[in-house]
């Protein structure tokens, strides 16, 4: 439920050159051949091992960690990889990604260094454990699944030395017992054994700082054993799989055997100058069977030995000679070797895996390439080298993937005269729809953004664009870094841009003439880069921008005033993090050291240094809650708040750029609050784009990739909002009138709203499902074909990024399979195609584009669910909006615009019926039913119809397979029942829930992008169980009224039912009143929620529903909006209540609450009208006071404080007009207590003295029905009903005197005032008789309010059969005296007079 209305579609463009691969940690999973690459740069990379074609193919790549991947691990004991985790030393992050689409699952960031870590299946209860020891003395086992430290296992000595390796197993004897051996620096060996099922602690924790974020402390275990061995410092011990008893210690200059029973040294392996192998370090080692061994070196060769027979644990000589002058050496046999070890930069990274004694080992290196060995045990050759049985190359990869695929740098070459070698930097120009680009010649090149944009993602490669290109000229070195200011902030000029270079130099220019205004030299390194000062800082500050150099000095330099404000120079280590301390006009900087350099902005001098401890307390305190509140200038400028949460920006301690934190501060940018867009109209100056480029790298020396992320919702909003004003313009005439120079400006924002709303549908569409839709998409939509080599993106949790590589696409590209490429899918039909060669070749592309389209919705759960989502969405408001969207010309006539709304028509139902019934197949990934849940009560309207169509149409496919309906009710009532366990600290209990909805308070500058625990993420869990079997309840609960009469268990609603519907239907009604679970907010999605869930399904929740309570609740949720509300859908006029196309939580808390009322009044009208009038006859009563003991006493206390407000009736008033259009008969059934409600909610003195014209239109309807009549003159009404009573109001108060005018049995049918009031006309139509009654009479007392029989007349009688009398029978008075009656039935009418 995070960010409910916040989807971002990110989408990357790559460079011909690919992204340095500096390998820092490996995992293979050899079962599913996945293989798992970490870099020294932060990022991962998935692959897929293809040992037929002996090829290694990147498929993903993921970016979350800010520094090197220093471990990746995973459970090994199934078949598939499911889930791996990734830990970073540096920054102490942890985590937990999803292998098959690569979206992060679970995320923690500690403060402990690891230096070793390793996964474990405990195979009784199969659970996975991360096992980890490091830089402290325990070693700690978390649980893979949400992260928390379980247990730790901690030396008896408390001050022992930190444990440089651990070795975990079960026995195959007793596989209840996990059993971990761990070896400290100094050399000592100590065992824990422990059942994790059993296990509690043991000792109290005593000065250890392990533990979990959430103050859960684990259990804690002490050794069993230990004992002292001789080893070295550092050392790694090596289990054999085969014999778990046989152990390798690998330390630097060495290795040795051990019997893992009682760690005896059976043999050792120390190298010598006069032995073969020389100047090696050893780092690591592998037992491919029990008599050989593997040791790996530093330099990155592998080296094979023979054990001697003593070390064998199957040889019969086993143990023979354990004495230190006795033992046998290892024997050398072979080396392992590459060929490119003299020139790695870093150590590679070994894995190994033996299966019928054929041993492979992969080699991954700082080059990025992957060497793989497959070593025959029983045969291979000891005389020479063995060389890789293949190797893969991720530049060749890279380079054959990115052949047909345009990029920026092909674009660029074709139109420039001068060739660019490579783009270095580059920059949005948010607010002038340009992007700027450095070069390694010191060359900036500027572009329109859109249009370059639109031509990439173009398929057609060989048409050749014109684009008006800006060149700045100045730089003599590489371009590190841009920045447009007035892109983060609108006090800066919109027309300066600066820039960066390897030659020292930082370059104010003017991009209005091209020129430069500025060079500042105030740095001795390279530039890397610019952050913009908040904008609370004093005036001084207010123009500046900050500079960080490589020479570890941070500068502000005054755009304005053209000179330094501040050099600090004085940090000895790269600067890793900048914090503003605003009210002491503080600048911290921090380092990579760990030193703090406090700087005073106003003076520029260095106040002081702090380290240690003390450095980290203070950088952290000084987060100033001011910037958090947003002033003029954010409001003005919603997307300034790039940096608002902390101002905390960071860079790589290498002095490379930490693209990571650019994507950071991206993600703030998009996630915290924005007003809108455009302000509250389009100023050209101020418009921006809902579209977000922005570079990143994986190195420095890299060619730039660009990332760009489509904000859907803020689209939306433009469109809407633009659309109105089109629309608002035409009606009232204006568009002659407006200011001629905003004309050519609003054309071109809506040109460029236009190309980008039709771009995002052409890169969401499904291409080559359907030949016709595709037709349809290309010929009417003018929609463009995208290239199907698309990388895309998921955003995960917390700030995670997942990008599909286009080197996957292409090897799908390349191997399509046979039975694919000879048979057509379903969808596809190449009926009365030629059979001739060409046509056949033609066909077979056509089949591979389909395939490499067709994966896309293979690959992920979320990607499906998003994507699909969005592009419904998209459609919606596409299909509503007016001509100028679909770049139909004015002069055209509507038949066109027609026609093209036919076509969004088609392609909407196309997603919602054949691309959806193909998700619901196993062949294609299902949808996420959580996403869709999340956005059921969404803030904007397209947004929410479209996830409710899709969540109901998924609920609908689920509830036809049983099985999967029982699977799928029994996880999410589980959770349901949990959300409301007091004892448990369920969701709806928990007083820390505010953390937990970070919904719809992101429209409100309340919350910040932040980290969600397990904890908080299973609470949120829980509040959507709520929705999700509200949804479910109220869609399929009629089936268990059925059951409960019937009598038979069903599969399905019925796991509790009906007690889990009694639950329900308690837990929505104790949410709609503000009153209960007061820690949950008013406007929140969940409170919303169960407003719209209980009008969905009233007649289900009815029978444990207090009637007159709920009806109160929500009349007075609808009297509680903004100052203005939105009575249709959407609003023909700004109005405060909707936020550029979107509802604010208020405004929909209203809206909801109307729409539920009239759910429940349209199904129940009898019981809502019956319920109304009782409600209301109390709050007559307690105002008059004429309440009487008797009635004190029964009445409960809700009922005897009952007041009705103002904008209560008028929404009672309201909810009576739909009864009476809708339900008219159930209202003449109950026309007094409708009559009675009616005048009790209007102004009686207007209605004496205005007439009907002046009170609610609703008393207009009212007099519509034959049997209610009027006189202004008198002023009277009168009010005829079905047992023959007559009740006369005198308008004075509403109440009402009645007369038994008609027999009991007889339905009056109509009655009818004199024009003077003076007489009344009444008439039965099945009794036949017409009724003349004189109602003023004078008296000496004077007037009284009765009424008297002056005469009675036979007149037609209808057949008692015939229903509804009463539209067949009109009286009009003709004069005074005189009435006629007009029956509809034979078209007669008679004369009668008084």
């Amino acid at each position: 439920m995070a960010c409910s209305s916040r989807i971002l579609l990110p989408f990357a463009l790559w460079p011909e050159n690919p992204p340095s691969l500096s390998v820092s940690s490996l995992f293979i999973n050899f079962a599913s051949d996945d293989l798992i690459t970490g870099t020294n740069d932060g990022f991962i990379v998935c692959w897929k091992i293809l040992s037929d074609h002996q090829k290694i193919i990147p498929r993903l790549m993921l970016i979350g960690h800010t520094n090197q991947v220093s471990f990746i691990v995973a459970s090994t004991s199934t078949h598939q990889l499911e889930q791996f985790i990734s830990i970073s030393d540096n920054d102490g992050e942890i985590k937990s990604w999803n292998n098959e689409d690569g979206h992060c699952i679970e995320h923690i960031r500690t403060n402990l260094k690891h230096r070793s870590a390793q996964c474990f299946n405990y195979q009784l209860t199969n659970e996975n454990f991360l096992i980890c020891c490091g830089c402290y003395s325990e070693i700690l086992i978390y649980d893979m699944r949400t992260l928390e430290i379980k247990y730790t296992l901690t030396p008896s000595n408390v001050n022992a030395d930190w444990i440089s390796t651990f070795f975990v197993f079960q026995k195959a004897n007793a596989p209840d017992v996990i059993i971990a051996i761990g070896l400290l620096d100094s050399g000592c060996v100590k065992l824990w054994a422990f059942d994790p099922r059993t296990a509690t602690s043991n000792t109290a924790i005593e000065g250890t700082s392990i533990g979990n974020n959430n103050n859960i402390l684990p259990i804690d275990l002490k050794e069993h054993e230990s004992k002292e061995i001789r080893t070295q410092f550092g050392s790694i011990i090596v289990p054999c799989e085969e014999c778990q008893r046989m152990m390798l210690i690998v330390y630097g200059q060495g290795w040795q055997i051990f019997d893992g029973i009682d760690f005896t040294e059976l043999c050792s392996y120390v190298m010598d100058d006069k032995d073969i192998v020389k100047n090696e370090h050893w780092i690591n080692g592998y037992f491919p069977t029990p008599d050989l061994v593997i040791l790996f070196s530093a330099r990155g060769y592998g080296h094979i030995f023979r054990l001697p027979e003593n070390a064998t644990f199957m040889n019969p000589k086993f143990r023979s000679q354990h004495n230190k002058g006795d033992m046998q050496l290892p024997q050398w046999l072979c080396r392992l070797n590459v060929g490119n070890e003299l020139k790695l930069a870093q150590t590679p990274i070994f894995s190994c895996h033996t299966k019928l004694k054929q041993c492979q080992v992969y080699r991954a290196d700082s080059s990025g390439q992957i060497s793989v060995w497959h070593i025959n045990l029983k045969k291979f050759s000891t005389d020479t080298d063995i060389l890789p049985t293949y190797s893969i190359s991720y530049k060749d990869t890279w380079s054959h993937a990115l052949t047909n695929i345009r990029t920026i740098k092909k674009i660029l070459n074709d139109i420039l005269p001068c060739k660019i070698n490579k783009l270095t930097a580059s920059c949005h120009l948010i607010t002038m729809d340009r992007l700027a680009f450095g070069t390694d010649n010191g060359k900036i090149y500027i572009v329109p953004a859109l249009k370059l944009i639109l031509s990439l993602f173009s398929n057609n490669n060989q048409q050749k664009e014109n684009f008006d290109i800006q060149t700045l000229s100045g730089h003599n070195q590489t371009i590190t870094c841009l920045i447009h200011p007035h892109s983060e902030y609108s006090r800066y000029d919109i027309q300066h841009l600066v820039s960066g270079s390897i030659d020292h130099s930082i370059r104010l220019w003017d991009l209005a003439t091209n020129t430069q205004l500025h060079m500042f030299t105030v740095h001795s390194g390279t530039i890397l880069m610019f952050h913009i000062p908040p904008p609370m800082l004093n005036i001084k500050v207010q123009y500046c921008i900050c500079a960080i150099a490589s020479d570890h000095s941070v500068s502000l330099l005054s755009l304005k005033e053209r000179k330094l404000i501040l050099l600090a120079n004085r940090q000895s280590y790269p600067v890793v993090g900048l914090r503003w301390r605003i009210n002491d006009d503080f600048l911290l900087i921090k380092c990579s050291d760990g030193s703090l350099f406090i700087w005073q902005i106003e003076t520029g001098n260095l106040d002081r240094v702090e380290h240690g401890i003390l450095a980290e307390e203070l950088f952290d305190w000084y987060n100033d809650l001011r910037i958090l509140s947003a002033n003029n200038d954010l409001q003005n400028d919603p997307l300034s708040t790039a940096t608002v949460p902390s101002h905390y920006l960071q860079i790589r301690s290498t002095g490379k750029r930490k693209d990571n934190d650019q994507l950071r501060k991206l993600y703030r940018r998009l996630g915290t609050s924005r007003q809108d867009l455009m302000g509250t109209s389009f100023k050209h100056t101020e418009y921006r784009l809902p579209i977000i480029i922005q570079q990143f790298h994986t190195n420095l020396g890299d060619d730039l990739a660009i990332l760009i992320l489509f904000d859907l919702l803020q689209l939306i909003s433009q469109i809407i909002v633009f659309d109105l004003e089109k629309q608002h313009a035409q009606k009232s005439k204006q568009i002659e009138i407006a200011n001629k120079d905003t004309r050519p400006q609003l054309d071109q924002t809506s040109t460029s709203l236009s190309i980008l709303s039709n771009l995002l549908v052409s890169l969401l569409h499904p291409w080559s499902f359907d030949k016709n839709i595709d037709r349809i998409c290309q010929e009417r939509l003018r929609l463009n074909r995208v290239n199907r080599l698309l990388s895309y993106g998921i955003l995960s949790k917390n700030e995670h990024l997942t990008i599909v590589l286009p080197t996957w696409q292409q090897y799908l590209n390349d191997h399509v399979p046979e039975a694919f490429l000879s048979l057509p899918t379903t969808l596809i039909s190449f009926a009365g195609m030629e059979t001739d060669d060409d046509a056949t070749l033609k066909q077979k592309q056509e089949r591979m584009e389909t395939y490499v389209y067709h994966w896309r919705w293979k690959y992920s759960t979320i990607l499906n669910t998003e994507h699909l989502l969005s592009s419904v969405t998209m459609v919606y408001i596409l299909m509503n909006c007016d001509r100028w969207i679909n770049n139909i010309p004015n002069d055209q006539d509507e038949q066109a615009l027609l026609s093209q709304r036919e076509s969004w028509s088609k392609l909407l139902q196309f997603y919602c019926s054949d691309m959806l019934e193909q998700c619901q197949t196993n062949v294609f990934q299902s949808l996420s039913i959580e996403i869709l849940c999340s956005h059921w009560q969404d803030l904007c309207l397209e947004l929410r119809d479209a996830a409710r169509k899709l969540l109901e149409k998924e609920l609908d496919h689920l509830h036809n397979n049983n099985d999967a309906w029982h699977i799928f009710i029994s996880k999410w009532s589980n959770l349901f029942n949990q959300s409301y366990n007091k004892e448990t600290d369920g969701a709806l209990y928990d007083q820390d829930i505010r953390d937990i909805f970070l919904d719809d308070m992101t429209y409100n500058n309340e919350t910040t992008a932040t980290t969600t625990t397990a904890k908080e993420q299973y609470k949120t869990q829980q509040l959507l169980s709520i929705i999700l079997i509200g949804i479910v309840g109220t869609r399929y609960g009629q089936e268990v009224e059925q059951t409960k009469q019937a009598s038979v268990a069903i599969k399905g609603f019925t796991v509790d039912s009906p007690e889990m519907i009694l639950k329900l239907s308690r837990i929505l009604t104790s949410l709609l009143s503000p009153s209960n679970f007061d820690h949950i907010p008013l406007h929140s999605v969940i409170r919303r929620t169960a407003i719209d869930l209980i009008g969905r399904g009233y007649t289900i929740w009815e029978p444990y529903l207090d009637i007159g309570q709920v009806l109160l609740t929500l009349l007075d949720l609808c009297a509680i909006s903004d100052s203005s509300t939105v009575t249709s859908k959407r609003p023909n006029v700004y109005t405060s209540s909707v936020l550029s196309g979107i509802l604010t939580p208020k405004t929909d808390t209203c809206l909801t609450a109307r729409t539920a009322l009239n759910l429940i009044a349209t199904s129940r009208s009898n019981v809502v009208i019956i319920t109304l009038a009782r409600e209301i006859a109390k709050y007559v009563l307690a105002q008059s006071g004429t309440t009487s003991s008797t009635t004190a006493r029964t009445t409960t206390p809700s009922q005897a404080s009952i007041t009705i407000k103002n904008e209560q009736k008028t929404e009672i008033l309201r909810l009576i007009r739909i009864l009476i259009e809708k339900c008219p008969h159930d209202v003449a059934e109950l026309i007094l207590e409708v009559t009675d409600i009616i005048l009790n909610c209007i102004d009686l003195s207007t209605l004496r003295h205005k007439g009907v014209q002046a009170v609610s239109e609703t008393f207009g309807l009212l007099l519509r029905y034959p049997i209610v009549t009027y006189c202004h003159e008198s002023p009277k009404l009168c009010v005829g009903t079905k047992t023959g009573i007559l009740a006369l109001y005198d308008l004075k108060t509403p109440k009402y005197q009645p007369f038994q005018a008609h027999p009991k049995n007889e339905v009056i049918t109509c009655v009818e005032f004199s024009p003077d009031g003076k007489y009344l006309a009444s008439y039965s139509a099945y009794e036949g008789i017409l009724y003349f009654w004189q109602t003023s009479s004078n008296t000496f007392f004077g007037s009284s309010n009765t009424i008297h029989l002056v005469s009675r007349h036979a007149a037609q009688r209808l057949d008692r059969s015939i229903p509804s009398p009463m539209k067949k029978v009109d009286l009009n008075w003709i004069d005074r005296t005189s009435v006629r009656m007009y029956w509809h039935v034979d078209k007669s009418e008679k004369k009668f007079t008084v």
